[in-house]
């Protein structure tokens, strides 16, 4: 049985779905939130790591005059 006919059975409303909270957004087109970047607080270090290594693999270093 679905949890939804559990829950009609019961007597209890549907379930909500989670909003996001528009304030907590850095931009508001953007779907990265303050309390998302909280729980990864490495993602920035991990995403500038790879693209100093893809700069460094395609030849960037060498490129800068």
């Amino acid at each position: 049985m679905g949890e939804a006919k559990r829950r009609e059975e019961l007597g209890l409303p549907p379930r909500k779905k989670n909003e996001l909270n528009k304030s907590d957004r850095y931009l508001t087109w953007l779907p990265i939130t303050k309390s998302r970047i909280k729980k990864y607080p490495y993602m920035g270090v991990a995403t500038m790591a790879l693209g100093a290594i893809i700069f460094l693999v395609s030849g960037g270093a060498n490129s800068i005059n």
